[in-house]
Order: structure tokens, then C-alpha cells, then sequence
């Protein structure tokens, strides 16, 4: 049985940011990050066996690099907000939260929006690519943020 907490420690007074950039508690993210990784890995896992039985070699494949893609965008979100807390609980500063250089490849490959091309899917794995593209959206926004303020 999966159980999710809503108690999060309050960010630290050491991980408050220098500048005019303020901590943003991020608990709901976190949770929602949380319980959208595990309901695609759900989702997935119990759509294995299904998944190429209906579907020609092209949108097989369309199908398996959108799955990827909506399971790199969660991850990284998820990677984000794990970065975001470790700075709250000031155990890194925000410099090493932020690595500019994976975030620009992450933004190459998560950005790219293909719904429109892929409404052959099924409704609820569109549903689970639309919430992962917002949520991943919000968090590299976030990162962004952090980013320019660090290397200005």
C-alpha cells in the first residue's frame, strides 16, 4: 500500500537565497511530482503487455519515445524538486542545484510537445503526458530562474 505524507520540514534560515530571489516552499510540487511518477510507472507497467497489440511499427515506436519522454520529464522534475529540498534543509547551496548544462539538454528533449501527433494513444496515457509536460514545464521554469540568478 502506498502511503504519501504532506508534513514537510520549513525551508532553513541558511538556504534563503542571496538577492531578491525568495525560497518557494514546494511541498505540493513535491507530492504531486511524487504521485504522477507513480501513477505512470503504474500506468505502464500495467499496459506492458498491450502495449504493441493494436498499434503499426510507427506508432509503436511514436508510442515508446513519447513514454520516454513523459518518464524523463517526471524524472527530472523530480530530480529538480529532490535539489530544490537538499537547499530548504541547507545541505548545497543553490550553485550546485543547478547544473546549466544538463538543464539545456533536458529542456532539448522535454520541451518538444508532440499531443497534437499522437492522439492515436489512449486517452488516460494522454492525460498522464499532458500532467507530466505541465508539471515538468513548471518545474524547468523554476530551475531557470535559480539558474540566472546564480550566473549573473
Amino acid at each position: 500500500m502506498f502511503w504519501m505524507t504532506y508534513e514537510h520540514p520549513p525551508a532553513s534560515e541558511e538556504a534563503s537565497y542571496h538577492s531578491n530571489f525568495a525560497v518557494v516552499h514546494f511541498s505540493r510540487t513535491y507530492d504531486e511530482a511524487f504521485a504522477l511518477l507513480v501513477e505512470a510507472r503504474n500506468y505502464l507497467t500495467a499496459h506492458r503487455s498491450q502495449r504493441n497489440k493494436n498499434l503499426h511499427s510507427r506508432e509503436a515506436l511514436a508510442q515508446c519515445i513519447e513514454e520516454m519522454r513523459m518518464t524523463t520529464r517526471l524524472i527530472r522534475a523530480m530530480a529538480w524538486l529532490l535539489a530544490v529540498r537538499a537547499v530548504e534543509k541547507g545541505e548545497i547551496p543553490w550553485e550546485e542545484a543547478v547544473d546549466v548544462d544538463d538543464l539545456m539538454v533536458d529542456l532539448r528533449l522535454c520541451i518538444e510537445d508532440r499531443h497534437k501527433d499522437c492522439q492515436f494513444l489512449s486517452p488516460p496515457l494522454l492525460d498522464l503526458m499532458g500532467r507530466a509536460y505541465a508539471l515538468y514545464m513548471r518545474a524547468a521554469r523554476m530551475e531557470l530562474q535559480v539558474a540566472a540568478r546564480c550566473n549573473a
